[in-house]
């Protein structure tokens, strides 16, 4: 049994027609689909179980980076691995490592270094940040004092969000520790929800427990839009 479906992401390549997509699931496998663009059917090309942290299986996020082709995948406690994507949609181990006493809630990449770009990884209850190389050692680790719920970065404009739990959106910026601002999110638990950047970063984007997505103006603060979806429920998961 493979579990639910705990993440997704599209797989495409600048200089190749082919595209996919590949999915974690809460029992912690990895499984990867091609599109057969002429039959506009999917094959499966690779699923196999990775391993997790001892506390946790689950893969929590995934991202992927088309310009290098690497695939980035972490579970709910400790594990973070990193593949590159080969011609055929299969992954290639570049690194797999675990942090102790780290729950990672989200993951991106950075900055391209002389051997691809960094890893980020974001942990959910340590609310700590670790920066790694593509070999998987520890360049800097940040503390930001905040349980996090999801992250975006934004290598173009020096930004980070991320989801505080307690209160709302957190803006940092790449090179810092200060947090630069708080967008207030009215909340009634305190639940993950992810964030998003839209317009470039311009605009910043949250969902809510209560069935609304709110819309920040990034430079004043203020919110420019609410979308409510009809119903009160969570809004866990957006796409800009």
């Amino acid at each position: 049994d493979r579990g639910i479906t705990t993440a997704i992401v599209w797989l495409t390549k600048p200089d190749d027609d082919d595209d996919g997509l590949a999915y974690g699931t809460e029992h912690g496998f990895l499984c990867i689909w091609k599109r057969n663009k002429n039959e506009h059917t999917f094959n499966e090309i690779y699923c196999n179980r990775l391993t997790g942290g001892k506390d946790g299986q689950e893969i929590s996020a995934m991202a992927y980076d088309n310009s290098s082709g690497q695939l980035a995948v972490v579970h709910r406690a400790e594990a973070v691995h990193r593949f590159v994507i080969d011609g055929g949609m299969s992954p290639r181990t570049i690194s797999s490592i675990t942090i102790r006493d780290h729950w990672p809630q989200a993951v991106a990449f950075g900055q391209v270094g002389i051997r691809g770009p960094e890893l980020w990884t974001f942990g959910r209850e340590d609310g700590v940040i670790y920066i790694l190389n593509d070999e998987g050692k520890i360049l800097k680790a940040k503390t930001t004092g905040a349980v996090i719920g999801h992250a975006v970065l934004s290598t173009k404009d020096d930004a980070i969000i991320l989801d505080d739990v307690s209160q709302g959106i957190a803006l940092y910026k790449l090179s810092g520790t200060e947090r630069i601002r708080t967008f207030q999110v009215p909340h009634n638990e305190r639940r993950s929800r992810n964030v998003a950047f839209h317009d470039g970063t311009s605009t910043i984007v949250i969902g809510s427990d209560h069935g609304r997505v709110y819309e920040f103006d990034r430079r004043t603060g203020q919110i420019s839009d609410i979308i409510d979806i009809g119903v009160r429920e969570r809004v866990q998961s957006i796409a800009v």
